[in-house]
């Protein structure tokens, strides 16, 4: 005996109810995505010094992992959902973006203190319930 079959027009509003279901899912998850952007070029020495100092393990770190790191080279293209993070005049500049809006920059580097310093202040900025959590930044972000 074969199974009844499901008319045309139910499983067209089913996969309709489905998809209305799940799309906020995907809406809400970037909303609430958070993203350090690193505009380096290849010829500077200040991101170099950044990339030895901060960059090996910064994905290790609490901000790290808070706000991944995303690099992009300003030699080439900048990706489509980029376009919009203007001003960019100096390398290292990092953007922390948050649902894909500046929260704030920093511009160059100095040393690694500073700028650990100036990303957990920029952190304080983007909501706790972005980061899945109800707490603020930690004391000592970077372990």
């Amino acid at each position: 005996m074969t199974p009844p079959l499901i008319p045309t027009s139910v499983r067209g509003a089913l996969l309709i109810v489905l998809l209305w279901l799940f799309s906020p899912v995907t809406a809400q998850a970037d909303s609430f995505r958070t993203e350090l952007v690193m505009f380096e070029l290849g010829t500077c020495i200040y991101c170099a010094v950044w990339n030895d100092a901060v960059g090996r393990g910064y994905h290790e770190t609490t901000l790290g992992q808070r706000a991944p790191l995303r690099r992009v080279d300003l030699r080439h293209p900048r990706p489509d959902d980029l376009l919009h993070v203007t001003g960019v005049r100096m390398t290292p500049t990092f953007v922390l973006l948050h649902g894909g809006q500046e929260v704030g920059r920093i511009l160059g580097y100095v040393d690694s203190p500073n700028f650990w310093r100036q990303l957990q202040a920029l952190m304080w900025q983007v909501p706790a319930r972005a980061e899945n959590t109800s707490h603020a930044v930690p004391a000592r972000a970077t372990e």
